[in-house]
């Protein structure tokens, strides 16, 4: 009679400590997928702040023959605060990855000057001479366009080279 209650005690020490197991795994896994929620909707949220307009006008000549460079006007229209010399800029152009060496950022106008603010205005300088796959030059009466991206915001910009 008294091996009944000790195999019962057996059981119930060994179900308590499947039981601890499950539960400290279960907390682990939790933690981790709480950790990844945060750390995306942090990630959104910048994403939602971030807000750039190309102001440049497409037929007023963004482009210079004799300097080979293609300069825009970049109005950051959103709440996040940008770097001041464009470096958070990914440029493609005319279908080629643009290197950071091939940019040159500016503010025009601006605060303090120490970020991009909201209602700033970036000058972007692209050297079109350090971009694969455009020789060098443009072609006078072509068309070309220039995508930007910055913490998710993407911007496309089109404009035709003058000539014939």
């Amino acid at each position: 009679m008294a091996s009944v209650p000790v195999s019962h005690l057996i059981l119930f020490i060994a179900s308590l400590v499947i039981a601890a197991g499950v539960v400290g795994t279960v907390t682990t896994g939790v933690d981790r997928v709480s950790a990844a929620v945060e750390d995306a909707g942090i990630d959104a949220t910048e994403q939602l702040r971030t807000d750039v307009t190309v102001i440049s006008d497409a037929s007023a000549g963004v482009y210079n023959e004799s300097s080979e460079n293609v300069t825009l006007l970049i109005k950051n229209t959103g709440t996040q605060r940008l770097n001041p010399d464009g470096s958070g800029l990914d440029v493609v152009f005319d279908g080629a990855y643009v290197p950071p060496d091939a940019t040159d950022g500016e503010l025009v106008s601006a605060g303090d000057g120490a970020a991009w603010d909201r209602g700033d205005v970036l000058r972007l300088t692209i050297d079109v001479s350090q971009v694969d796959g455009t020789g060098g030059t443009l072609d006078p009466g072509t068309d070309h366009r220039v995508y930007l991206t910055v913490n998710g915001d993407e911007e496309l910009f089109q404009f035709r080279t003058e000539g014939s």
